[in-house]
């Protein structure tokens, strides 16, 4: 697959291209596609759908989604231009799709596809749909097959907050809900209240959640505390545990979860980082709000959705990883501060040192619980570094919101400095 870009569909321009992409192919297929694409557009532009686009010089693939309020998304016009076929840009547009669905909360999908369309009825079997039924949707004497897909959980918080990552897998797991952070119990200060409902019975749940190896003495004084009070239960999360703690545990009813268990929750490892402290993050960019970014006069904000790089700190550098088709880093932020909030609360903070509109924030902000500003007090301009160089120095996989150690911050820093941002 040669180079290509993959993206929500935000500005007015690309949702504009929709029309180029989907009118002419789709219009006989379905009753009023045009009338249907317009207010979908319109929805696209107001923050109520999203939409994922791939881009080879021209918008080449799309899908929009509408969420609603039952955290069901309804995906229509999963689309690939026939030119681009059996190429992999389906895999690649769906595997988006469903992340950007993730990220919103939904817990299942729905579509549709025409029965007699078996190329497309196999697409979405492969990636998960079951059939559910089998209906003339829109009048034409054509037969669609109803296809849904039940989402299994994501952990989209700060990959290294193992206190929320510890407090998402007890959601997960056991669909407890957070009651108090950081309860005192007889003068001693725990991570966590939580509530397990078992039948119609609320039991409340005293947590610890530690990003450690952990031994007895902290199980037992957990066990202790959670007796001699009004808790049900006492639950720890570790990264791991030693025998003697494990054995306390299990002789004493304090129920336990390490990082093994959370991996089979999440599908994967819970991250380390083993090259010292956190020192910087490389966030991706588009070329066109990078080149606002360096026109703004100092400071500005670089937000990001999510809570990832909360742990940023005055000091900390921002490597901007220019997207497609440039892909390479030449700009180098200083954070000076950090916001983590609502996207209204952070929007009154940031709206005029930002490269935003406020139509476009918000739009942006839609399927956000949380928005991450970045208030950067220098930007500078170094001697660029190609895609060739940078995968020597971070991965493709770490290039959009990653966190990064001193090592990889001192490489990036020994650049020639070619300009400063006013």
């Amino acid at each position: 697959m040669s180079e290509f870009r993959l993206d929500r569909i935000l500005d007015e321009d690309e949702v504009a291209q929709l029309n180029d992409l989907l009118v002419s192919k789709l219009r006989n297929d379905y009753p009023n596609f045009e009338g249907w694409l317009k207010k979908a557009q319109e929805e696209i532009l107001e923050g109520t759908r999203i939409a994922i686009g791939i881009w080879k010089e021209k918008l080449i693939a799309s899908s929009i989604v509408k969420l609603t309020a039952s955290r069901t998304a309804e995906l229509k016009s999963f689309f690939v231009d026939s030119d681009f076929r059996d190429q992999g840009y389906g895999n690649q547009l769906f595997e988006e799709t469903e992340m950007q669905c993730r990220k919103a909360g939904v817990v299942r999908v729905i579509t549709d596809t025409y029965a007699e369309n078996t190329s497309s009825v196999e697409f979405f079997i492969s990636k998960g749909f079951l059939v559910s039924g089998r209906e003339d949707l829109y009048g034409n004497g054509k037969y669609s097959y109803i296809l849904s897909k039940t989402l299994a959980p994501e952990y989209f918080g700060d990959p290294y907050d193992w206190e929320e990552l510890g407090e998402w897998y007890l959601r997960t797991r056991l669909n407890a809900t957070n009651i108090e952070n950081h309860p005192v119990v007889n003068n001693r200060k725990f991570d966590r209240h939580m509530r397990i409902i078992i039948g119609a019975y609320p039991l409340e749940a005293l947590v610890e959640i530690k990003d450690q190896k952990v031994d007895m003495d902290d199980v037992e004084i957990l066990h202790k505390k959670c007796t001699e009070s009004d808790y049900h239960l006492a639950v720890f999360v570790a990264r791991e545990f030693t025998h003697r703690a494990t054995d306390y545990a299990h002789q004493h009813g304090v129920i336990i979860f390490d990082s093994k268990d959370i991996a089979r929750t999440l599908g994967k490892d819970p991250v380390t980082f083993r090259e010292g402290p956190i020192i910087g993050m490389v966030v991706a960019v588009k070329p066109k709000y990078l080149r606002e970014i360096l026109k703004r006069k100092l400071p500005v904000y670089y937000v990001k959705g999510g809570p990832t790089g909360k742990f940023l700190d005055k000091g900390h550098i921002i490597i901007f990883y220019t997207m497609a088709p440039e892909k390479n880093v030449t700009t180098i932020g200083k954070v000076d501060s950090v916001e983590l909030g609502s996207p209204s609360a952070v929007w009154e903070l940031i709206s005029n040192n930002t490269v935003f509109t406020e139509k476009e924030f918000f739009r942006f902000a839609s399927i956000k619980e949380r928005i991450l500003a970045i208030k950067l007090s220098d930007i500078w301009q170094i001697s660029p570094i190609e895609e060739e160089e940078l995968d020597k120095i971070i991965p493709s996989k770490d290039r959009n919101g990653s966190y990064i150690d001193a090592k990889t911050r001192d490489i990036i820093l020994s650049r020639k400095r070619v300009a400063m941002i006013p």
